[in-house]
């Protein structure tokens, strides 16, 4: 008599069904009760071990001591097991997983043999697979290259982690080797023409594509063709966005940058402009601004563009920079430090920048007694770069451009010391064009008219180094 896992006598499972030997027994009773309730623990289990899926090998020797790996669709988890090869059993059967088993070939005659797995306790039998004896000196086939059809999914998105992928094919079995970049990573056989593979996350950090290939030792180490994956970053999108502005002018300012989607190698752009950036997380990244662009209030266009494969530009952000004033934030005068004639120079403030006002200064002549408006924007001087002859200039700072202020000289007399309104509108200024004794003259920029401050000059005095308020 034998005995089962749990020291009852064994029962064929159908016969228990039908009863046909546990009439008047009371331990068949007990066996056919914990039988029952195994079925309804696991009722699957009974329909199990339907197919084997592949034999590795699937030919050996007459004289038998061929390990095979047999690879089955599923395995019941109680019960002993029995392989037969045509009608010879080898129940020496030894579980490497829950779907592999291996076996040692016993003694065959030369030909094809029906292999067949049996679970006794459950009484089910596998579908048979076909097992070739060689007769002594007969070369062993080489099985054929396996090959890759389609894997799934075909797109991974940049930084994921381990992910598992799915393979289909042919002549794949379980001695198959899957390949990514020529490099092996774990993979198993799912099925018939299908293996599931294991990508660490290693592989999918950065964007690009991955060749996978799988290669089968009983095909001889063969190859095959490569499939493609595509690792893609994803669509960047920004959420928010803050300017903090240095303490210490002249100094870069920070962007912080929020949102979704950002990867390493994702950069901020400032107006079009691209800016150092530095990656902190998939939600936040850091640019620097130079102190150029938060001087003047402007709405500033911000966006994040990522390098493909995906990626792309995010949607456009709005940054509104505000200026706070800075009471006597512009100061502009005159200096010989270059080869010993006076040019004017502005000393910004609030960034400790100096500008050279290399556009309104002439190299070869004097510049100086400077007057600026209240914004900064605009700047009138005295000049003799007109054959030593003395006339007033206008530089605008903002469009960097120089007005000779043609309607405001005289060709041949004296023009200085000016000075300009805080709004930028007039200037006043010096000038001996009547009779050679200097006078008052005011100069409209709106209207690109000039007249004499007839009420404020006396015909016999010298009137001059005038200043004038909005």
């Amino acid at each position: 008599m034998t005995t089962s896992l749990f020291g009852f006598r064994r029962i064929h499972f159908r016969d228990l069904l039908r009863g046909s030997s546990i009439r008047n027994s009371q331990s068949a009773i007990r066996n056919l009760l914990l039988s029952l309730l195994l079925c309804l623990l696991v009722p699957s289990i009974a329909g199990a071990e339907n197919r084997i899926l592949k034999l590795t090998p699937d030919a050996g020797p007459v004289i038998g001591g061929t390990v095979v790996r047999i690879s089955l669709e599923e395995v019941a988890i109680l019960g002993d097991l029995e392989v037969r090869f045509g009608n010879r059993i080898f129940a020496k059967a030894r579980r490497l997983g829950r779907s592999t088993l291996e076996v040692m070939t016993p003694p065959g005659s030369p030909g094809p043999v029906e292999v067949r797995v049996v679970n006794d306790f459950w009484g089910t039998t596998t579908s048979p697979a076909v097992f070739t004896y060689l007769a002594v000196g007969t070369p062993r086939p080489v099985a054929a290259a396996p090959e890759l059809i389609r894997v799934e999914p075909a797109t991974l998105p940049a930084g994921s982690g381990e992910v598992r992928v799915r393979l289909e094919g042919r002549n794949l079995s379980a001695t198959s080797q899957v390949l990514v970049r020529d490099t092996a990573v774990p993979s198993e056989i799912v099925g018939p023409g299908r293996l599931q593979a294991t990508l660490p996350a290693a592989l999918l950090a950065g964007a690009g594509t991955l060749e996978i290939r799988v290669t089968d030792s009983a095909s001889g180490g063969q190859a095959s063709a490569p499939l493609l994956l595509s690792v893609e970053n994803p669509a960047p999108r920004i959420a928010g966005l803050e300017l903090l502005l240095p303490s210490q002018g002249g100094s870069p300012g920070t962007l912080l940058v929020r949102g979704s989607g950002f990867r390493p190698d994702s950069i901020i752009q400032v107006a079009d402009a691209p800016v150092k950036t530095t990656y902190r997380s998939e939600e936040e990244l850091i640019g620097k601004v130079q102190p150029r662009v938060f001087e003047t209030p402007a709405t500033l266009a911000i966006t994040v563009s990522t390098p493909g494969p995906g990626g792309g530009a995010s949607n456009p952000g709005k940054l509104l920079v505000e200026v706070p004033p800075v009471v006597g934030r512009y100061v502009v005068f005159t200096s010989n430090r270059n080869g010993g004639r006076n040019h004017l120079f502005l000393y910004d403030r609030a960034t400790t920048r100096l500008d050279p006002l290399d556009e309104a200064n002439n190299p070869t002549a004097n510049d100086a007694y400077p007057s600026i408006s209240a914004d900064g924007r605009f700047i009138v001087f005295q000049s003799d770069r007109h054959r030593g002859q003395s006339d007033i200039f206008l530089f605008d700072r903002q469009t960097r451009t120089l007005d000779l202020l043609p309607e405001a000289n005289h060709p041949t007399a004296f023009d200085g010391f000016p000075k300009i309104s805080p709004d930028g509108r007039f200037v006043v200024f010096e000038s001996d064009r009547l009779h050679g004794r200097p006078k008052i003259f005011l100069f409209d920029r709106q209207t690109r008219t000039v007249s004499e401050l007839s009420h404020a000059n006396e015909a016999t005095a010298d009137d001059g180094l005038a200043a004038i308020s909005n």
